[in-house]
């Protein structure tokens, strides 16, 4: 008569097939380029749309690694010396890497995601 009664046993049962519960997840924000870019424009802050675009192209590439070419920002009136900038900024506060051949495309691979 030692045994639990058969409704203990199936919510242990449940218990443990139910697969681990989900950390919450961060917050996330889904926004149009082209306000962004109107934004950025508006506050004139082209550096806004660099950071923009490598979560975009990261986004579109499926990877966290991805080039980075001067004619993707070009379309969104940022400078090579604005990108520069930005890269580097972003390289010595530890949110990148940018691997920078000679004469190539900067190849960035975002860390911290």
């Amino acid at each position: 008569m030692d045994e639990e009664p058969w409704h203990v046993r199936r919510r242990r049962e449940l218990e443990a097939a139910a697969p681990a519960k989900r950390k919450k997840a961060e917050p996330f924000v889904k926004v149009p380029l082209w306000w962004i870019a109107a934004a950025a424009k508006a506050t004139r802050s082209p550096a806004t749309l660099v950071m923009i675009e490598l979560l975009h192209v990261a986004w579109k590439a499926e990877s966290p690694t991805f080039p980075l070419p001067n004619g993707r920002l070009q379309r969104l009136s940022v400078s090579r010396e604005t990108k520069r900038r930005v890269l580097q900024a972003l390289e010595q506060g530890g949110l990148i890497r940018v691997a920078r051949p000679p004469r190539k495309t900067p190849i960035v691979t975002l860390v911290s995601l």
